[in-house]
């Protein structure tokens, strides 16, 4: 008896980035080290006087279960990069299997060096097996501000976060030391729950570090906290200590939320590079 062959095609997608951002003699920042494997891209940078600013490309735009993201960024002694992401992330239906849809980043800062790690949104769709890490690594007078917006289901299409997961997890070190730990397992129970997210599907996080030694919290707590006066939803803004600050949102507006965050990079650019910034084009279209 004659047998065929089935075909069963792989079905993940993985895909890897790695970026080196170099001071130039100039006084600006390059991007000299870049490898990709998969369908993760960075486009030429684009320049606000001696900040870089980096966009990152994931063509198909989505992660469907198996898919596996992993970007590195390194950004060299007294080098300065916003790193941003064109469009909103996607967390796709998890297959029968539940097998998992994951995303990691690493961002290592040397001394003098400043990295924002800005992405853009990422809608969780119903049914979603999500893990999301970041991971950051510095130096003692590195610089980093980095923020997280998630989204939970799609109220546009009256598709809400019913069933699935998103686990998301923030580690800092600094001189190989734990600085900074957050956690977050987010189900359609802690969503819905008020001792959770009480129903509010617009959730960001970030977190602003300073070198070693800044005493200027205070000052930037209250830049924030103003930034934020005219956000319609739950904010906060915490220094846990000098040179560590946080900061919260929660809203039921996506849009809303977005915008906050945008607003928020300039009170804070404004201070990190000593003079007025500007957003990424990107984040205009």
């Amino acid at each position: 008896m004659n047998q065929s062959l089935i075909y069963e095609p792989n079905l993940s997608w993985p895909a890897s980035l790695r970026c080196g951002f170099h001071q130039t003699s100039t006084g600006g920042t390059a991007l000299a080290e870049v490898r990709h494997s998969g369908p993760l891209r960075v486009q030429k940078l684009f320049h606000d006087q001696d900040l870089a600013h980096c966009y990152v490309l994931h063509p198909p735009g989505g992660m469907v279960s198996g898919d596996d993201l992993d970007c590195r960024f390194h950004v060299y002694p007294n080098a300065r990069v916003l790193i941003t992401t064109p469009a909103s992330g996607k967390l796709y239906r998890s297959r029968g299997s539940g097998s998992l849809q994951t995303a990691t980043a690493t961002v290592e800062v040397d001394d003098g060096g400043m990295c924002a790690y800005l992405p853009q949104d990422t809608i969780v769709f119903n049914g979603a097996n999500g893990e999301l890490e970041t991971n950051v690594s510095l130096s003692s007078l590195a610089t980093y501000f980095g923020w997280e917006h998630t989204i939970f289901g799609r109220s546009a299409g009256a598709l809400p976060f019913m069933t699935g997961q998103l686990s998301q997890r923030l580690t800092v070190y600094r001189d190989h030391q734990l600085l900074y730990r957050d956690l977050l397992k987010i189900d359609a129970e802690v969503l819905k729950s008020r001792s959770g997210l009480g129903g509010m599907t617009s959730l960001a996080s970030a977190l602003l570090i300073l070198p070693a030694g800044a005493q200027e919290s205070d000052a930037l707590v209250e830049s924030c906290r103003l930034s934020l006066k005219a956000f319609q939803g739950i904010s906060g803004v915490t220094a846990i200590r000098d040179g560590l600050i946080s900061i919260r949102l929660l809203s039921t507006r996506a849009e809303g939320t977005r915008i906050a965050l945008e607003q928020l990079w300039s009170p804070v650019g404004e201070h990190l590079m000593a003079r007025k910034v500007e957003n990424p084009r990107i984040w205009r279209t």
